[in-house]
């Protein structure tokens, strides 16, 4: 989530990181859906509110974020698509500053090129993720995707954006797996305590904490949110 500071198909729609040499069930086979809430309290306040929809076909986060920037208003809302393999496929994101409204697309391609409104960017080249920076929720996608082992660490490219500004750019992140449920995240200077569930997502990090989740059935509509 910090910028210059996806997830491997699981047999079943859960994935626990408990244990770090294999993969378990953490709920019920047919609980593909995850709701999740968090609340920031730091420098800036802010909620959070993501679904996370896990499929055969890929990994989807569709959320929104409502806090302030500067003394203004802010309303972010974001889709981001990881394949079964773990790279993040396309992320999409409409903000809103006060009273001026922006979006952003990222799409990559097979190769590991990077589409940004339509335009390539090449620094972007082997960016595995996407990394939204005002949100704790895109941490899980390398967290997943790596299933480190405890004591393992490991360097990953991302696609950092920056809010508000709404740019991209590209970002060095290392992860450090201290426990089963604890990562260190470092980023240029910056480096933070990350505390995850047993399926990767964050549950306490950098002036973020989880305030809910809830387990269910397929919820196509998140998918669907931006059509």
């Amino acid at each position: 989530m910090l910028g210059p500071a996806a997830l491997l198909r699981p047999p079943s729609p859960s994935f626990a990181l408990s244990s770090p040499a294999c993969i378990v069930e953490a709920v019920t086979l047919d609980a593909t859906t995850r709701r999740v809430t968090w609340r920031h309290d730091d420098d800036m306040v802010a909620q959070e509110w993501c679904t996370l929809v896990m499929r055969d076909a890929g990994l989807s986060f569709v959320g929104t974020v409502v806090g302030a920037v500067g003394g203004r208003p802010l309303r972010v809302e974001y889709r981001v698509l990881a394949a079964p393999d773990g790279p993040t496929t396309a992320a999409h994101v409409r903000q809103w500053h006060g009273f001026e409204l922006r979006t952003l697309t990222l799409v990559r391609d097979q190769n590991g090129g990077w589409m940004v409104d339509g335009s390539r960017v090449g620094g972007l080249r082997g960016a595995a993720d996407v990394d939204l920076g005002l949100s704790p929720a895109t941490n899980t996608l390398p967290i997943r995707r790596l299933r480190l082992p405890v004591g393992g660490s490991r360097r990953v490219t991302v696609a950092w954006v920056r809010f508000p500004e709404l740019t991209v750019e590209r970002a060095a992140q290392t992860y450090t797996r201290l426990d089963g449920l604890t990562y260190r995240f470092e980023s240029g200077s910056v480096s933070a305590e990350l505390a995850v569930d047993e399926e990767g997502l964050v549950v306490a990090y950098t002036g973020w904490r989880r305030t809910g989740i809830a387990y269910g059935p397929d919820d196509a509509e998140a998918l669907d949110a931006f059509r």
